[in-house]
């Protein structure tokens, strides 16, 4: 019986895995990272957008306009602390009907909140008076608290 000397030439490099595997571990660090903090988030701000287009579609009160500059609105921890999100749409508006009769009219308007409950504005009127034409400011804001935060990290 012969014994032959195998050749290493003859044999395939092996490649190395490692390099695979780093990639793997990274792309599954990056799903995890979205599916525990993105969606939260990303369904927070699809349930703010829709409570920001319900105060949208109210009428405005006669004598009164968008002031499109100054309007917002926001979800986080906006009021107290703990694990809870607040939503807040800020509506920013230029009005010549008195003070009393612009708040009447958004204390009484209701929108659906974030979950279902009845929302009612509350108004500031701007207190440096009225513009050169007759306008004065008025800010009312629709804020729906204490929903649960899920993993976003802007309720904690």
């Amino acid at each position: 019986m012969v014994l032959t000397e195998t050749v290493r030439k003859a044999l395939p490099k092996q490649r190395s895995r490692w390099p695979f595997f780093v990639c793997l571990t990274l792309l599954a660090s990056i799903v995890a990272y979205t599916l525990v903090f993105d969606l939260p988030q990303w369904r927070n701000d699809e349930q703010l957008a829709r409570l920001q287009e319900r105060v949208s579609m109210l009428s405005l009160p006669p004598d009164t306009e968008h002031d499109l500059r100054a309007e917002a609105s926001v979800v986080g921890l906006l009021s107290g602390n703990g694990n809870h999100c607040d939503y807040l749409v800020h509506l920013a508006l230029v009005t010549k009907l008195p003070d009393a009769e612009i708040a009447r009219y958004y204390e009484s308007v209701t929108v659906e909140g974030v979950e279902g409950g009845e929302l009612s504005g509350t108004v500031y009127v701007n207190p440096s008076g009225s513009r050169r034409d007759g306008f004065k400011g008025v800010i009312v804001e629709f804020f729906d608290g204490g929903h649960e935060a899920g993993s976003d990290m802007r309720c904690h």
